[in-house]
């Protein structure tokens, strides 16, 4: 089987974290996890990259990727993805204007110009499940990595990129019906995923402000359990600090009477590297990123 290298690069307002994977014989090793802080703000308005501002950041980590592996794919936030429901049906027309056709209904359904979004979509029973980015949130992305002499293969959601870690952590373990609670540097992210039911959420986070996220977090798995009785609940893994964990872990076993363990993000992945610790709460979203990346050009559709 041929051999497959992406890097993911998750980027927040004052770092940027590259999880570098290979994915050879159906197995995938970690190569290399890095951390940058960036001292000015890197997100403008709207959710748009100051590109200026990171890619030299950019340009350093293409120097320390494999020899010519500069493949790359990332993430957006999930609020910068506008989706709808368009019931369309194209069987009386040549499918190579599906695209079109999906476009102008959903531009007539939002009022939104073609010109100003990028769309993705899947077919749906009745119609077309379509997702739209404004342009200025994935060209600023594009510009900064094509400039860094990076290549973009994909840029999908944050949504996918974590649910897609949890996959494979659950793959690793050989475990099923996991949620995972990543506590990060900037925000807190809870998922869980099986055939039947896909759950994200996510939400600001500020270590001094600990309690009031641990408040939000304990309610949001209240809630999940309250709202999805059916589902199989096996057990909940916590990404973050130990005395994070701790903390957490003390006050969710008292709603929630299955394991609950501390996830060492890099343990996830084959890898000869000493990974240091202080990076793995900033693995999940960049390794998601890779791991969707992988998939991408496997399976033909990488840009």
């Amino acid at each position: 089987m041929r051999k497959r290298i992406v890097t993911g690069i998750d980027i927040r307002r004052h770092r940027i974290t590259t999880v570098t994977l290979k994915r050879q014989h159906n197995i995938v090793s970690l190569l290399d996890c890095e951390t940058l802080s960036v001292p000015e703000d890197i997100f403008s308005e709207n959710e748009g990259i100051n590109y200026q501002s990171i890619v030299n950041k950019l340009a350093e980590i293409r120097k320390r990727l494999p020899f010519l592996q500069n493949c790359v794919a990332m993430s957006i936030p999930d609020l910068a993805v506008m989706t709808r429901t368009v019931a369309l049906s194209i069987s009386d027309y040549d499918k190579s204007l599906a695209p079109w056709l999906i476009a102008q209904a959903f531009s007539e359904q939002t009022g939104l110009s073609v010109t100003s979004v990028y769309l993705d979509y899947v077919p749906l029973e009745t119609g077309y499940q379509v997702y739209a980015a404004k342009k200025e949130v994935v060209e600023s992305r594009l510009q900064a990595l094509c400039r860094a002499g990076l290549k973009p293969v994909l840029i999908d959601t944050e949504k996918q990129a974590f649910l897609q870690f949890l996959l494979e952590s659950m793959c690793r373990a050989q475990r099923q019906g996991w949620l995972l609670i990543d506590i990060g540097e900037e925000i807190i992210a809870i998922g869980f995923i099986t055939d039947e039911l896909s759950f994200y959420r996510q939400f600001p986070f500020a270590a001094q402000a600990f309690d009031a996220a641990l408040t939000l977090v304990l309610q949001e798995v209240q809630r999940f359990i309250s709202l999805h009785p059916a589902a199989l609940l096996n057990g909940i893994w916590v990404n973050g600090s130990p005395s994070m964990y701790q903390m957490l872990s003390q006050r969710l076993c008292q709603q929630f009477q299955g394991p609950i363990e501390h996830l060492v993000a890099a343990s996830v992945f084959e890898t000869s590297r000493s990974i240091p610790d202080h990076c793995s709460p900033f693995i999940p979203l960049a390794a998601g990123s890779a791991l969707r990346g992988l998939m991408a050009l496997e399976a033909g559709y990488a840009a």
